[in-house]
């Protein structure tokens, strides 16, 4: 049974945890447990599987950037949110300075042109906990930490937004971006989110985001992590990884050491044996 499986897998997730390191350049995630360790499974009919420390939380930070996009992609449509971001995969770091129209929403300069587009971050928040029944909370102690960085590479971005003539107001829509990425849960509230992606008829705008996510999301791994696991998914530098089963399950993972491209070693891991899991159970 996968319950059994899973807490199999968790255990030989930690030795992966020991393989990576944990972020330096934002002061409090670099103070997580760097043997922490979480998943949450959220089935399309509603039965959920989890193992590790669930009740521990963490800032959801870039794998908030799908929920951005859904949300505004729902709320505002295509064409006002296209104007402003492309649809592409890029080899460029996730926090380059654009020279041009950002390439996709995954990456930073991306996710902030489009939350010019929202205001404030609460409107986010309570749209996606109203509609998954998650509890997100703004980790204010959080927000402060990030916006403690003395190099705040995302400044020059929005700045440079400006300049390109994508966004009016740069200061306002890094306060927005740097906002939602502090949203805080637990593996089963990222999951429970994450079921607003998975079942393909309930929007149009599902099957926009899978693929931007299965493109884009897991930073410069993102074409490797398709080829080989091939699930829409998007990593986060605090640990959090959301993967979509598309019309069956969200998988949350939760393990703050990360390999060099920022992705978390555990998380990976976990992904990779329940996909094989699933394809080995279709055969049979």
């Amino acid at each position: 049974m996968l319950k059994n499986n899973l807490q199999e897998w968790l255990k030989l997730s930690r030795k992966e945890a020991s393989k990576g390191k944990l972020p330096s350049y934002i002061p409090l995630l670099a103070n997580a447990d760097p043997q922490a360790i979480a998943i949450a499974i959220q089935q399309s009919n509603r039965d959920r599987l989890t193992a590790g420390n669930i009740s521990l939380t963490f800032p959801l930070m870039s794998v908030i950037k799908p929920f951005l996009l859904f949300y505004l992609l729902e709320t505002q449509g295509s064409d006002r949110v296209f104007q402003l971001v492309d649809r592409l995969p890029t080899s460029e770091p996730f926090n380059a300075t654009p020279e041009s129209k950002p390439k996709n929403p995954m990456i930073n300069s991306g996710a902030i042109a489009i939350s010019s587009l929202l205001s404030p971050c609460e409107s986010l928040q309570n749209w996606l906990n109203q509609r998954s029944l998650a509890n997100l909370t703004l980790d204010l102690e959080m927000l402060d930490s990030v916006r403690s960085v003395t190099n705040r590479r995302n400044l020059a971005i929005a700045d440079q937004l400006k300049s390109l003539g994508i966004i009016a107001n740069p200061s306002q829509a890094l306060a927005v971006y740097e906002e939602i990425c502090c949203l805080r849960g637990n593996v089963e509230d990222l999951a429970k989110i994450g079921t607003l992606l998975v079942d393909t008829k309930r929007s149009p705008n599902i099957s926009i985001v899978l693929e931007i996510m299965t493109q884009c999301g897991m930073y410069g791994a993102s074409a490797a992590f398709a080829q080989d696991i091939g699930l829409p998914s998007k990593s986060s530098v605090s640990g959090a990884l959301l993967s979509i089963m598309t019309d069956r399950a969200a998988i949350a993972c939760y393990s703050p050491t990360l390999d060099a491209i920022g992705n978390s070693v555990a998380g990976i891991f976990l992904i990779r044996q329940i996909k094989n899991y699933s394809l080995t159970k279709a055969k049979n």
